[in-house]
């Protein structure tokens, strides 16, 4: 198992949208191997750089934007955040993770709380309250994690369909 060192968290920019697109794939296929249908994860291709770029072209720091994980040159994870798009929230108060995804090798190493409580904190000072946040309602893992970091699950859920049910539940946290 090789040694992964303690990483920086920084600002992606328009030329990490590869990198951003390759983790997103990979992490998915791997956190969610027997949770969803095995074809649909085998049939995820990194073929999102272009919507990458426009993501991060459209960032609005403090207020949205994507931060990286980086030992060295390589993205080993990303965390995306912005404005909640849930209705019926005050977008002015409240944010939403909207992606945290680290690579597989890194899982369990504090690297996605470190990436997470840099998140918050930029949230934090852009005058956000609360965050939220939705995951997979099968997801224990990540569900365990979240529970970790001083998430609490706020009852609400949404039923997806993606060719078949995906139901998601929302956690939320108190950050000012």
């Amino acid at each position: 198992m090789v040694a992964i060192p303690r990483p920086a968290v920084r600002a992606a920019t328009v030329s990490d949208a590869k990198q951003v697109a390759d983790i997103h794939v990979r992490s998915w296929q791997a956190a969610h191997a027997g949770l969803l249908p095995q074809e649909y994860l085998d049939s995820l291709r990194a073929t999102r750089p272009t919507e990458w770029q426009e993501i991060l072209v459209a960032s609005d720091w403090p207020k949205s934007g994507v931060l990286l994980v980086a030992p060295e040159k390589e993205v080993i994870g990303y965390a995306e955040f912005g404005p909640t798009r849930d209705d019926g929230e005050d977008r002015a108060q409240v944010a939403e993770i909207r992606d945290i995804y680290l690579v597989p090798e890194a899982w369990g190493k504090g690297i996605g709380k470190r990436l997470m409580s840099t998140a918050i904190a930029r949230l934090a000072s852009a005058g956000y309250s609360q965050v939220t946040l939705w995951v997979l309602a099968s997801n224990t893992r990540a569900r365990g994690f979240y529970t970790r970091c001083g998430w609490i699950e706020d009852g609400a859920r949404s039923d997806v369909t993606q060719g078949f049910p995906i139901e998601e539940v929302r956690y939320r946290k108190q950050i000012a």
